[in-house]
């Protein structure tokens, strides 16, 4: 949940930075931030080692065509990059490598599907809702495990990869 609310700022802020900035698409940082605005979104939805991943249960009901679109481009073209997804009109998949040819070169193209600003507002939005949600559940969580931490001065981590040991780990 801790890392879940991160992403949710980290997703917030780079979809608040375009817009804010009025970032357009033929800018160079344009691309990056919109993937990092779907990447971040995503990943505490999908399986992480010791950490696991969260459900569509948190999702309110109203951002849950967002949120599914989100994750299918999330997966399908910023994280990782499939040879057919989906079509585009007048370009054909959204992904593609190809040849421009004109009287004096021949030289390789790729397309680059990206979200455009007017879907930035919903996605802060459902972000921020999101951001509500996994902090109740963290502050939830906390006040059920400060038990558990020492009283000696020092940083401790929470142990998942030794149930035998300390809950917190110096």
């Amino acid at each position: 949940m801790f890392y879940a609310e991160q992403c949710f700022k980290h997703a917030q802020a780079a979809a608040e930075y375009v817009l804010q900035n009025k970032i357009e698409e033929d800018n160079p940082v344009f691309y990056p931030l919109i993937a990092a605005v779907y990447v971040l979104y995503g990943r505490p939805f999908k399986n992480s080692f010791g950490v696991g991943s969260l459900g569509e249960e948190i999702i309110p009901p109203g951002h849950l065509e967002l949120h599914r679109l989100l994750l299918k481009h999330r997966d399908r073209i910023y994280a990782h990059t499939d040879a057919t997804n989906f079509e585009l009109p007048d370009v054909g998949q959204a992904n593609q490598v190809g040849v421009v040819v004109s009287p004096t070169e021949k030289r390789l193209f790729g397309t680059q599907f990206c979200a455009r600003p007017p879907l930035l507002p919903d996605v802060i939005n459902l972000c921020q809702s999101l951001q509500k949600k996994t902090e109740y559940h963290v502050c939830k969580l906390f006040e059920r495990y400060v038990k558990h931490v020492p009283n000696e001065v020092g940083k401790y981590v929470i142990n998942i990869s030794n149930q035998a040991g300390s809950f917190f780990t110096r």
